[in-house]
């Protein structure tokens, strides 16, 4: 049985097995299908069944140990950081290293089934349902799609002792209300609604427990517990009902790290913990109770927060804090990610943070205008530049010349015929003016804008209907 593994060192040579053909921030069918052909004789790979638009799903199988494992990714299409981890994984017990001792222990104690990427329609368009708009992990009773059908049929196949649930979460997830961002947040799904524990569960905590005290080390203050809320329609509710220690790891957020490459790497740290523990069994040792020391995914970030501007209406000035989010969205006629910024929420903010904060005391703010004029093309970005300091956030132009759902130039635009009329509301388009005597700033679409427009740091304008 081999003892202290160095995690700290896979973590940081994780490079050594990062799987370049595949990007963390979306992962496509067409691309795992060509990296699962690529992999070798030591992979058992075989179709699992098919998607409703015919698309392969398919497993594949590691190990030659007694212990049967099931791990599935990408059932919401949109979710690809731990599909992307897989491959990583994969990588990593394809090669022989100085890690090779510990890949023979779990090899030889496991065997490991990988459902990649359950949901390829939705990964296709990335989207979180699949061909037929259902959300398959509440599909766990009814068993109304193919989707669902495949995983019912490797657990009762498999009958496999631990389960993982590979998911991603939005960004705005605090670890308890320490401030830092929920990197990694893990559930041991309650199988009724009085949240009891059995084996299957207390099972599934201990393991969690395990991970959490090997990330800790890592990444100090970003690991969450999601809240355990008991939903019957899940797999992972279901499975502990039936035996199967069910594991749910969500892929959160880390300042700085959009694509999530860091996220990515810790997606495999957490799964070769938890394969470690359940191959010598270590985590038997562990109080289950550890469990609850992890603290719980709290919803307390914004994007952007800015924090006492004057709010003028009816002639009287409020002091108010604003939340601003941005959606990322996919663009299938361009194949791109855009973001949509919005209002979440205004007033007293001070029990969040900003990922982005600015503390913007006297300042006062107001919508950004929208210029009447019907330009027929997007103007030049001198003409841009001119519009944001005269504080027009938005443009209108002729239907005909929109060809997108976004603006790639630092402006917004609304069709000629829009009715659309700025207003700082929560849930409306975040486009402000922020002034004092001296200065001023503009938020376009969630992304502050300073006043040297030299600094712009917009990602994208969108187009409002």
């Amino acid at each position: 049985m081999l003892k202290n593994i160095d995690f700290q060192k896979l973590y940081d040579q994780h490079e050594n097995y990062f799987e370049r053909s595949i990007s963390t921030e979306r992962v496509t069918h067409s691309r795992i299908i060509k990296s699962i052909d690529r992999k070798g004789s030591d992979f058992d790979v075989e179709i699992a069944g098919r998607s409703i638009e015919g698309r392969i799903i398919q497993s594949i199988t590691l190990g030659k140990g007694k212990k049967n494992i099931l791990l599935w990714s990408q059932m919401h299409g949109d979710e690809p950081t731990a599909t992307a981890a897989l491959f990583d994984l994969f990588n990593f017990f394809s090669c022989d290293d100085q890690f090779s001792d510990f890949k023979k222990m779990i090899l030889n104690k496991l065997s490991m089934t990988f459902i990649p990427m359950l949901n390829p329609d939705g990964a296709e368009c990335h989207s979180r349902v699949n061909r037929i708009n259902v959300d398959v992990n509440r599909d766990a009773l009814r068993r109304i799609t193919p989707e669902a059908e495949i995983l019912w049929k490797y657990s009762d196949r498999l009958r496999p002792e631990f389960g993982f649930n590979l998911h991603d979460q939005n960004s705005y997830y605090t670890a308890g209300r320490s401030g830092k961002s929920s990197a990694i947040s893990m559930l041991a799904p309650p199988f009724n609604f009085a949240n009891e524990i059995n084996e299957s569960r207390k099972q599934s905590m201990q393991v969690i427990s395990a991970i959490n005290n090997v990330l800790g080390n890592l990444i100090p203050g970003h690991i969450a517990r999601y809240k355990d809320d008991h939903e019957p329609r899940s797999f992972g509710d279901n499975f502990i009902g039936t035996g199967i220690s069910s594991i749910l790891i969500e892929s959160g957020f880390i300042i700085g790290d959009r694509n999530k490459d860091l996220i990515r790497k810790l997606n495999f740290i957490s799964l070769l913990a938890a394969l470690n523990t359940i191959a010598d069994e270590s985590y038997k040792k562990i109080n289950f109770q550890d469990y609850y020391s992890i603290p719980e995914n709290q919803s307390l970030l914004f994007d952007l927060l800015i924090r006492n501007v004057y709010s003028v209406s009816n002639g009287t000035s409020y002091k108010v804090d604003i939340g601003i989010n941005r959606e990322k969205k996919f663009d299938q006629d361009s194949n791109s990610f855009f973001y949509k910024g919005k209002i979440a929420e205004i007033g007293d903010l001070s029990v969040y943070k900003g990922i982005e904060e600015h503390d913007l005391n006297g300042f006062t703010v107001e919508p950004g205008r929208v210029f009447e004029k019907e330009f027929r093309s997007m103007p030049e970005n001198s003409e841009i530049d001119q519009l944001l300091k005269s504080g027009y956030c938005t443009i209108r132009l002729e239907p005909g010349a929109i060809g997108s759902n976004y603006s790639e130039k630092p402006i917004n635009i609304v069709p000629s015929f829009s009715k659309y009329s700025p207003i700082i509301a929560v849930d409306e388009p975040a486009n402000l003016i922020l002034t004092d005597n001296k200065t001023g700033f503009t938020v376009l679409n969630g992304f502050l804008i300073p006043s040297d427009l030299s600094k712009n740091s917009i990602l994208n304008g969108i187009v409002i209907s």
